[in-house]
């Protein structure tokens, strides 16, 4: 009966705890989306701070349900798989360089 009555008081113990650090983490990130918020809209406009806070926001929660409905099985098969050739990197590359150019040129339009 002792051992039961130690297991309750350890899982119970494991539950609070995870449930107050939940809190804290949530008080926390309320906190820095306010500094996030502050800084970007002494830095940019009110829409360009609300979108880029959303689109991070959306970004997170896409990856969490990624991360959530995958598989371990998946990605120990990952390594087997051949590597990308140097052209998808290329392709990244040149993507990632043109996003970099819109967002330069947007910038230098409104100034």
């Amino acid at each position: 009966m002792q051992h039961l009555r130690g297991s309750v008081r350890r899982a119970v113990r494991t539950a609070m705890l995870s449930a107050g650090a939940a809190i804290f983490l949530l008080i926390g990130l309320l906190f820095l989306t306010l500094a996030a918020w502050l800084y970007l809209i002494t830095v940019t406009t009110t829409l360009t701070a609300a979108l880029i806070l959303g689109a991070a926001y959306f970004g997170g929660g896409f990856l969490m349900l990624a991360l959530a409905g995958s598989d371990g099985s998946t990605a120990r098969q990952a390594p087997q798989q051949e590597q990308p050739t140097s052209a998808e990197h290329d392709g990244l590359k040149n993507l990632v360089m043109a996003f970099l150019a819109g967002i330069t040129a947007g910038q230098k339009a409104r100034r």
